[in-house]
């Protein structure tokens, strides 16, 4: 099913989806593909399963990423989203792969690749990878006229880290309660 991020809970990607035929669904952030749960905002057009019970619950949440298209609406092409399918690792460059699949076609694998270096040069955590690499090449993929053929391939720059960095929400301040004065210790008993 298709729909729209309704709302989410404060500091989880937790949250209601309100599908395209009315229904509202609730989903929990494990149900959500670990790429897309830094992506998750409200108003977003998600792809989901329904499982039934006491509650709808959404499974298998993904964010549907839409690209521009200039042709008329008879003619345009269904888009499949990227899906994760892991890394290779050779020393200190690791090649993280991903698929689209469409029905009726061959599978196409695209391929991102990345010194560990830039990682550490500019403080980002490698769990980040997948989701940073699924944004490059989406970027990348964006951009082109036409899906290239496969295998893609293409490395992270010093530059995609930056916008990377760029695009990270601020994290909001934590306040501390303030501990209750110690006593001095020559009045304590």
């Amino acid at each position: 099913m298709t729909g729209r991020i309704k709302s989410l809970s404060a500091g989880s990607a937790s949250g209601f989806i309100t599908a395209e035929d009315g229904v509202t669904v609730c989903f929990h952030s494990s149900e959500v593909l670990a790429y897309d749960v830094t992506s998750l905002s409200v108003g977003q057009v998600v792809v989901f399963d329904v499982e039934g019970g006491d509650c709808l619950r959404a499974t298998n949440v993904c964010v549907l990423r839409q690209q521009h298209v200039a042709d008329p609406p008879a003619k345009r092409q269904q888009t499949f989203p990227l899906r994760y399918m892991g890394f290779d690792q050779t020393e200190s460059i690791r090649a993280y792969r991903f698929q689209r699949a469409a029905p009726g076609e061959e599978t196409k694998t695209f391929i991102v690749t990345t010194d560990l270096a830039l990682f550490r040069k500019h403080r980002v955590g490698i769990q980040e990878g997948p989701a940073l690499c699924l944004q490059t090449l989406a970027a990348c993929l964006a951009g082109a006229d036409s899906i290239p053929r496969p295998p893609l391939r293409r490395a992270l720059t010093d530059q995609d880290m930056l916008a990377h960095l760029a695009s990270r929400p601020v994290p909001a301040k934590r306040s501390r309660p303030k501990a209750p004065p110690r006593p001095h210790p020559a009045l304590r008993t």
